[in-house]
This record gives structure tokens, sequence and C-alpha cells, in this order.
């Protein structure tokens, strides 16, 4: 019953994890592929990439903002933000 239950629990997790996943991939696309490109590596807007950037970094921009960025605290949850600064730093 102890590994029913475990794999049962590993199985939800994955599945909730991969979900996390594609609503930031979804936000990503409505919030920052604009002007970041949608694989993060520049677009018409934001020339420099963004793909791959420390974690940290990228929480701090999309919270307070960057240059001509827009701050998004406030207007997005942390989840949200802390969601979008680990897909931008798995960006490739």
């Amino acid at each position: 019953m102890k590994r029913l239950f475990a794999a049962a629990l590993v199985a939800s997790l994955a599945l909730g994890a991969a979900a996390a996943r594609a609503d930031d991939a979804s936000l990503f696309a409505s919030k920052c592929a604009a002007c970041h490109g949608k694989d993060g590596k520049g677009g018409s807007m934001a020339k420099s990439p963004i793909a791959g950037m420390a974690e940290a970094d990228a929480h701090k921009a999309i919270a307070d903002g960057k240059g001509k960025m827009p701050a998004y605290k406030g207007k997005l949850s942390d989840a949200e933000i802390s969601g979008l600064a680990k897909y931008v730093h798995g960006l490739k």
C-alpha cells in the first residue's frame, strides 16, 4: 500500500510540475516573447538575449523592471514571477 501511495504521489507531483511549466511557457509567450523573442534570444524591442539568464537576475528584472521593460510586481503574483524566472533560466 505504501508503494502505491508513493507512486501516486510521484505521478501527481510530476503532473503538477508539467502543468506549471506549461503555465510558465504560456505566460512567457503572452508577456515576454513580443520583445524578447519566443526563444528568449532577442527580439524586436529587446535585442539582448535573456535565455539562460541567472534565475535571481531574471526574477529581479521581471519584478522591478529594467530599462524600458515594465515592472510586473503587483501585476503578476510572486509565484508567476518565480515561474517566469525559472522558465527564462531554463531557455537554451
